[in-house]
């Protein structure tokens, strides 16, 4: 079962700065007018009675009033008080469910399956956005609520959320999509509309009250075998769509739904880890971008580095070039000494024969508890729905990350991933349709890297378990040029992993003498890479003992190579105007670039390289704001 969280939102302003502190929430209760919709679930109101049809083991049990919505507020803030540290939070003090009545809320006029009908496709994105000036407009009419002082505004509304691609025809397509709606959305729809009596509300979120089929739908419920196992907490979906909320960028591909990192990150898939009721712990990347937490850079060769789990700041960074590097961290799934949820499913499945659920497993062997309201509160490890243990090794590249974050789009090329997983199996296919019996497609256990993992082994014929040009996956650059960084004899599967990192040169030499390597190229045509790159000049290098300086630069100035009869490079200075660019052509008599020509390219932004094909076109490709781009160079 996947999750398709919907986001109708193109844009968004996202920056770099801490998300720090304690988030005040309003939450809106609404419903709709009661009737039979065939195409949503439920009747327009929330469930206010017990379905005991799971018993004792019923995830986000009924009633679903203010105080069951109140123990998902504090799920949803411990979760991020983990995660980040202490960092950042809810202010459960501060935020107010409304109404203020038990089992109340804001009728809305409009009929429930409005918000997302079928064959009004094109007006789906005005109408959810519709659905939170809605909301608004109705508590304000009705208590005079002023939600300026809030920082964020929630809808909640009764059903579950149009968020899951069901192993089966969808019975209920016009629920409502859990979604976050952004400043433009606003503008784009209800500029300045949507108020709050001296206030003016330009974003929220929209949430189901459950996502639990079992309980919701008792007539799709009674028609399928084990409706039991179709149990989902709402937790998860409340953790991710706030997550939107306070600018953690989402990892999978936006327009096809497909996963780009899979169960390993709360930003994706990992949103509903063990049935939504234990939401993965964000990548390293997001984590270091909320502020949450820092990297050590590791820039000389190293042996017998240890990397503990569940502890701040074990994060380590491996820079590959000036824009792309590598994080490691340790994820640990353990519960107990060597147990984890599906070591300890099995053990249970070789006694009795049958394997339990995980729900049961959660209770009789983690030790979980559900408070009075139904609701896990408190997750002693967020990391236990991991489905093993081990390192996960991540290549960020920055330049996709930069062209791409403010479109939502930084994993939207499979084949070119801002934050990419290195899969241990070597098989990179997290997003990819799969029709083997286990779908490694949203990440599983060979993924992780740790000695025991046999998958690692099918495709690499050697005895230790290592990260390098020649492994697979390999460790090169996304250029696939050698990125000379090796990770070797990573240890077993344990709280504390160990491993070292062999550097082919070392890159503390090279910040000593103020360079940097941005690419890999054939520069002299002698069959082995070489070295270009910026810093207190312009230079090549084909052994990094010698370095051909052929311009003026900084660390500022970009390459990108193109070839004829002779390598050429067009470069351009981010400190400059329009007039930074220029062309060198390979002298291969002095064995060095001369410089060609000034170019006075006319552009009026910045533009990211990509690609310089220097025939008889001279076609120079790039890319700003998300779009692509030819000029001709001569």
């Amino acid at each position: 079962m996947k999750v398709i969280i919907l986001l109708l939102s193109s844009l968004i302003s996202l920056s770099a700065d801490q998300i720090q502190g304690r988030l005040k929430i309003a939450l809106l209760r609404v419903s709709f007018p009661e009737g039979d919709y065939p195409g949503f679930t439920g009747s327009g109101n929330f469930l206010f009675d017990a379905n005991d049809l799971c018993s004792n083991k019923t995830i986000d049990p009924g009633p679903h009033d203010k105080n069951f919505f109140q123990s998902q507020l504090v799920a949803v803030n411990n979760y991020f008080e983990n995660v980040s540290y202490g960092t950042f939070g809810i202010d459960t003090a501060y935020s107010t469910i409304f109404p203020k009545n038990s089992q109340d809320s804001y009728l809305i006029d409009q009929r429930m399956n409005y918000y997302n009908e079928l064959g009004k496709e094109n007006d789906h994105e005005k109408r959810i956005t519709e659905l939170l000036k809605d909301a608004v407009v109705a508590a304000y009419a009705r208590d005079s609520i002023d939600l300026g002082s809030f920082d964020l505004v929630a809808v909640i509304h009764p059903g579950l959320g149009q968020d899951f691609d069901l192993p089966f025809l969808d019975p209920t397509p016009e629920d409502i999509p859990s979604t976050y709606v952004d400043e433009n959305m606003v503008n784009m729809y209800f500029k300045d509309e949507i108020r709050s009596g001296n206030s003016i509300i330009n974003k929220g979120i929209i949430l189901p009250e459950s996502q639990n089929i079992a309980i919701m739908d008792e007539a799709l419920a009674s028609a399928i075998n084990s409706p039991c196992d179709l149990q989902f907490s709402v937790t998860g979906t409340w953790a991710l769509m706030i997550g939107f909320a306070i600018g953690l960028p989402p990892l999978w591909e936006l327009d096809s739904g497909a996963s780009g990192v899979g169960i390993f990150a709360l930003m994706d898939q990992g949103s509903n880890n063990l049935r939504g009721i234990v939401p993965s712990r964000p990548n390293p990347w997001t984590r270091i971008y909320a502020g949450w937490e820092k990297p050590t850079v590791i820039e000389q060769s190293q042996n017998d580095i240890f990397l503990a789990s569940n502890t701040k700041d074990q994060i380590i960074q491996l820079n590959i070039n000036s824009s792309e590097y590598f994080l490691i961290e340790n994820r640990s799934n353990w519960f107990r000494d060597n147990v984890g949820i599906d070591s300890s499913r099995f053990a249970y499945y070789q006694q009795k024969n049958i394997y339990p659920d995980v729900l049961e497993i959660l209770i009789d062997s983690v030790g979980m508890k559900q408070d009075k309201n139904g609701v896990f509160t408190s997750i002693p490890n967020y990391d236990i729905g991991m489905p093993s243990s081990g390192l996960l090794i991540w290549h960020i590249d920055e330049n996709i990350i930069k062209n791409k974050i403010s479109s939502f789009n930084i994993n939207e090329d499979r084949a070119m991933r801002g934050i990419d997983l290195e899969e241990a199996d070597g098989a990179q296919d997290i997003g990819y349709i799969s029709n083997l019996l286990t779908d490694p497609s949203s990440g599983y256990f060979g993924d992780m890297w740790f000695l025991e993992n046999e998958e690692y082994f099918r495709s690499n014929n050697i005895n230790s378990m290592s990260f390098t040009a020649f492994t697979y996956p390999n460790s090169n650059s996304n250029s696939n040029s050698s990125s000379n960084i090796e990770v070797l004899d990573i240890s077993s599967t344990n709280d504390t992993m160990r491993f070292s990192v062999n550097f082919l040169y070392e890159i503390y030499r090279l910040k000593d003498l103020n360079k940097n390597i941005v690419l890999q190229y054939d520069v002299d045509k002698d069959g082995n890479l070489d070295f270009i790159g910026n810093g207190d000049s312009l230079w090549w290098s084909d052994d990094l003992k010698i370095y051909h300086t052929f311009s003026v630069g900084s660390s500022n100035t970009e390459i990108v190579v193109g070839e004829n009869t002779t390598t050429n490079l067009i470069t351009y200075d981010h400190s400059l105007s329009k007039n930074g660019y220029s062309l060198f052509n390979f002298d291969n008599e002095n064995k060095n670039f001369n410089l060609s020509d000034e170019l006075n390219l006319d552009f009026d932004f910045e533009p990211t390289f990509i690609r310089f094909i220097d025939n008889s076109d001279s076609l120079l490709f790039f890319v700003h704001d998300s779009t692509f781009y030819t000029t001709r160079v001569k």
